[in-house]
């Protein structure tokens, strides 16, 4: 039989500080995938949480601790030692990029000395440029993100504060039927105050998403100027903490309105949305500073403007939950593997979304991706199915058709119109997935060779072994030049390579090629692996058949 192979979702991009780190990321994953194990049972493992995990796989310089963790846990004893090493290299790489070796030359003539010295001069000058542009580049993607937590924060607060003036609504209205006299003046200034916070929580929340596309562009653009110094240097960035890890904690500002009314609950959103202003003026001056650095100008002001929503921003099935609370809780329920609350949550998370930030923000089209991922992993792939069809044709108009996450919708929905028993059509959209991932990502790119895997397997399923064979035969060859002969996903490919040769109608080429794929499998993972015997196993059946009269 056919062994199976985890289609869900993929990796998010590694944004690496430099290119060894990215190496280091890529390198660690595919440990992780060859190991078969999730997340959330390797973060037991490795003494990290999952989201610990996830950031320190991203493309960061991680502690050597971790490297070794997680090589630990997820490479088999025999070849264990080996990938220890090449990963610590790695790792010394990323801590240390190495430099471009120094040409040494004979002594020449006066005017040969001074090519020389002008040479050296402008390396130095482009190696600050490039040190420059990265540490810019570093800052401008720390404000966006600073921006993107903001929102969630603003979000919430919004919420909070809707619920708020009803319920102070609500008491002003009891107690003007009571003609309660400086009462319900008291709760007609609590009213006026909840809408002024309303108004001020709203206003800051349109300069958070406006800092943040603004940090996101000008980032983009040093993106590009940093590809073209990096052609004769390594790239630098440099690696600290975050000077916005907590909003900072400010002193003296309540209003003195707050001092004198006793409204604790108002002081404490006093409080916050002065942490929240304090957020957006610092990193507004970050993208400010920045800006004029690169442009000669600062950035263009912010306009706020008022928030007004279209519909309700909550689901009936979500109990009136603010988005800040969605999120977390949707994470936690991904975290566990309940998918069928994760997908509900998730849901209700997109909709929100979409009514305060717009249907096409970044965060509202990643709150759809996983709600169509957990809506297939609760059991329904047609549903997911036509959740990945409306998000493909979104992210295409937002993020253009080559986009990474762009293809990793494609993916997910091709392998969700499989598992929703349609394998011609998951053939075919696997098929031009990878025709269109050779050409944007390279043909020896893991995720085109993973789409090649899919159009393979997707192609016996649909009823056509015989292309599958020839497919599985030129995957396996690839991997075994990329990866080498004895990884896992070499010999997996060759194990698919000999089923789909036996159900092409070749028992005795079969069984030639189990022989081969179980010896080796022997020798690499150990006679009692699960994957060793399942060729074992398949070895011998097709021995069996071969040796049958026809």
């Amino acid at each position: 039989m056919a062994e199976t192979k985890k289609r869900g979702r993929q990796w998010a991009p590694i944004r690496p500080v430099n290119s060894h780190a990215g190496r280091l990321a890529e390198f660690l994953r595919q440990q992780i995938d060859s190991s078969g194990k999730t997340l959330a049972a390797l973060a037991g493992e490795v003494g990290y949480s999952k989201s610990q995990v996830s950031t320190l796989l991203s493309g960061r310089i991680p502690p050597q601790k971790f490297v070794i963790q997680v090589v630990t846990a997820t490479v088999p004893p025999v070849l264990r030692e080996r990938r220890q090493a090449e990963a610590l290299q790695l790792l010394q790489d990323a801590e240390h990029p190495p430099r471009a070796p120094r040409t040494t030359v004979p002594r020449q003539a006066s005017v040969v000395s001074l090519t020389q010295a002008q040479a050296q001069i402008e390396q130095i000058q482009v190696y600050e440029r490039l040190t420059r542009a990265l540490e810019q580049e570093s800052e401008l993607r720390q404000a966006a993100q600073n921006s993107a937590r903001l929102i969630w924060v603003l979000l919430s607060m919004v919420h909070t504060l809707d619920d708020r003036v009803r319920k102070l609504t609500d008491e002003r209205d009891r107690l003007a039927g009571q003609t309660a006299g400086s009462t319900l003046e008291d709760a007609r200034k609590r009213i006026g105050r909840a809408e002024e916070q309303k108004a001020k929580a709203e206003s800051e929340l349109a300069r958070a998403k406006a800092k943040r596309q603004q940090a996101e562009d000008l980032a983009d653009r040093l993106r590009q100027e940093i590809e073209a110094l990096t052609d004769e240097l390594d790239r630098l960035r440099g690696d600290g903490p975050s000077p916005h890890d907590y909003l900072p904690t400010l002193a003296g500002n309540a209003s003195q309105a707050s001092l004198e009314d006793g409204d604790p609950e108002a002081d404490d959103i006093d409080a916050a949305l002065a942490r929240a202003t304090a957020v957006n003026n610092e990193d507004a001056d970050t993208i400010d500073r920045i800006s004029t650095e690169i442009t000669g100008e600062p950035a263009p002001a912010a306009q706020p403007q008022p928030i007004v929503l279209d519909n309700s921003p909550t689901s009936p099935n979500t109990a009136n939950k603010p988005a800040f609370q969605l999120k977390e809780e949707a994470e936690a329920a991904a975290e566990r593997g309940d998918a069928t609350a994760a997908a509900q949550l998730y849901g209700a998370l997109a909709d929100v979304s979409a009514a305060y930030l717009g249907q096409d923000d970044e965060n509202t089209l990643d709150s759809r991706h996983h709600h169509a991922y957990w809506t297939g992993e609760a059991g329904d792939p047609a549903a997911a199915c036509a959740l990945y069809a409306a998000l493909i044709t979104d992210r295409t108009r937002v993020l253009g058709p080559d986009h990474e996450r762009t293809l990793i919708s494609r993916h997910n929905h091709a392998a969700s119109t499989g598992e929703a028993g349609d394998p011609a059509t998951a053939r075919d959209l696997h098929a031009d997935l990878a025709a269109d991932r050779t050409r944007v990502l390279g043909p020896d790119h893991e995720n085109t060779l993973l789409s090649r895997h899919q159009h393979a397997y997707w192609t016996e399923k649909a009823g056509d072994p015989a292309t599958a064979r020839d497919l599985h035969a030129d995957l396996a060859a690839d991997y075994a030049r990329l990866l080498g002969p004895d990884h896992e996903d070499t010999l997996f490919s060759r194990h698919e390579h000999a089923y789909c040769t036996a159900m092409a109608g070749d028992p005795a080429a079969a069984r030639d090629l189990y022989a081969s794929v179980a010896a080796d499998r022997t020798r690499v993972l150990g006679p009692n692996n699960k994957n060793t015997l399942s060729s074992v196993a398949q070895h011998e059946r097709w021995a069996r058949k071969a040796a049958e009269p026809q």
